[in-house]
């Protein structure tokens, strides 16, 4: 629900991979339940490599809250007094941590204050429209960005919330829990590939949903942007507790570069490099130099293994005194991206978009997650024709066993073919985690 489970990928890259020769000055971008920033990420990181062109993206998401992360990662990579290590960490603790560190808790206090303005147009961000949401859908999405600011100062029982989720899933196992957890890991997914995940890491986060982990830092207070079904209530909030992810992981979405040598790197120190690199070439405007990430980094450490031990959980619930941050009107925090927008379509779009003369044949490009996929019957209307279309694949979620990610990848090449799309190479079920079509 929260992330994805396949890497970020450079959308002008994948049109150049299936030979689309339709590529003109405005590229027209439609991502559906992707539970992340990430395609755009990528996209903006290497948008220097490419001829100037204008890119829109257009991004559908379930759940408001899922658009408020995707604002708030955004807005991280974007923002011009963070530093390089300092952004990307911001970015993974929130991204994947149930519990992140005081430094990200305080950050994720300010931005808050910040992006609730962005609904009620206090604000500018010009990278970002909220036009397609009406007035009711703002006010949800002021009222989480409120609830995060409150909630990071006075805590939440994030790591309880994940607890009772674990024990409900697995009943009587609840006391064999690492067992289970090595079980997935040895027999599920190292079997498919996944690279520098060690078992370390993946029992630790199934066990209190703390994913990214570094020795300079402990994290200590609850992550609020994990919770769910957060409504306003006079002064107050209603939520429900942790719905989201708890057998597979948020390690696959920049974990998953191919080893180039024999060393023994974590899923952190993977991911940490990789989002590095793409902040630094968004900012930049060029390749980040590898000594550039080292000076970033104690190579001492690089080539280790962190077990990391759970905070006092009275660190998790002392409460913050909440400040107001003065900001000056008119100060814009981010990077000018003047080619670049993020528009976001209420969940409804999925139905009405195709009945929408403007929308007919607009879009060059698809991308769709593995648990959105009957929504493609109402989204192939809307592509051009020699669109691409790239479908997420189950070949990362623990769950589906082999039988089940070949049915998978028959009902994918199914409802594809009732849509008018065609296969531009041949799915394999256990190799590959994304599956491509084109409009014909």
């Amino acid at each position: 629900m929260w992330w994805g489970y396949s890497p970020a990928l450079d959308v002008q890259l994948e049109l150049n991979k299936t030979g689309a020769n339709c590529l003109g000055e405005c590229l027209e971008v439609l991502i559906v339940g992707a539970g992340d920033a990430r395609h755009i990420v990528k996209t903006l990181a290497s948008s220097y490599l490419y001829n100037d062109r204008t890119i829109t993206y257009n991004v559908i998401e379930p759940t408001m809250e899922q658009v408020a992360r995707s604002i708030l990662l955004l807005s991280t990579c974007l923002e011009k007094e963070l530093g390089l290590q300092e952004a990307t960490r911001y970015y993974l603790e929130i991204l994947g941590n149930t519990l992140i560190r005081p430094a990200t808790a305080k950050y994720l206090v300010q931005q808050s204050n910040l992006l609730a303005d962005i609904p009620t147009n206090t604000i500018e961000c010009p990278w970002l429209s909220l036009e397609k949401f009406k007035h009711k859908d703002k006010d949800r999405l002021e009222a989480i960005f409120k609830f995060w600011e409150r909630a990071a100062c006075e805590s939440v029982p994030i790591v309880r919330y994940w607890d009772q989720r674990v024990r409900k899933s697995l009943k009587t196992r609840y006391d064999y829990r690492d067992g289970v957890f090595d079980w997935d890991y040895h027999m599920v997914l190292k079997p498919r590939g996944v690279s520098h995940l060690t078992v370390q890491e993946y029992r630790f986060w199934r066990n209190n949903g703390i994913a990214f982990t570094w020795i300079e830092g402990e994290p200590a207070r609850s992550n609020p942007t994990l919770l769910s079904n957060i409504m306003q209530h006079g002064p107050g909030f209603f939520h429900y507790s942790y719905l989201g992810d708890i057998a597979n992981g948020p390690f696959f979405t920049w974990n998953l570069e191919e080893a180039k040598d024999k060393k023994k790197f974590r899923a952190t120190d993977i991911t940490e490099r990789e989002v590095m690199r793409a902040i630094h070439e968004i900012k930049a405007r060029e390749p980040l130099c590898e000594e550039l990430i080292a000076s970033h980094r104690d190579p001492s450490i690089l080539n280790g293994v962190l077990i990391t031990e759970m905070p006092d959980s009275e660190m998790e619930q002392e409460s913050w005194k909440k400040e107001r941050n003065k900001r000056k009107a008119n100060n814009i925090p981010w990077i000018n991206i003047e080619n670049h927008k993020v528009i976001f379509h209420p969940v409804t779009s999925l139905e009405t978009l195709k009945d929408k003369a403007e929308y007919s044949d607009k879009f060059d490009f698809l991308w769709i997650a593995q648990n959105m996929i009957k929504q493609l019957p109402n989204l192939a209307p809307l592509l051009k024709k020699g669109a691409t279309v790239l479908v997420e694949l189950q070949k990362y979620l623990v769950e589906p066993r082999e039988e089940g990610l070949q049915n998978f990848v028959k009902e994918v090449k199914e409802i594809a073919q009732k849509s008018g799309l065609r296969e531009i190479c041949e799915i394999n079920a256990r190799e590959h985690c994304i599956a491509r079509f084109c409009k014909m």
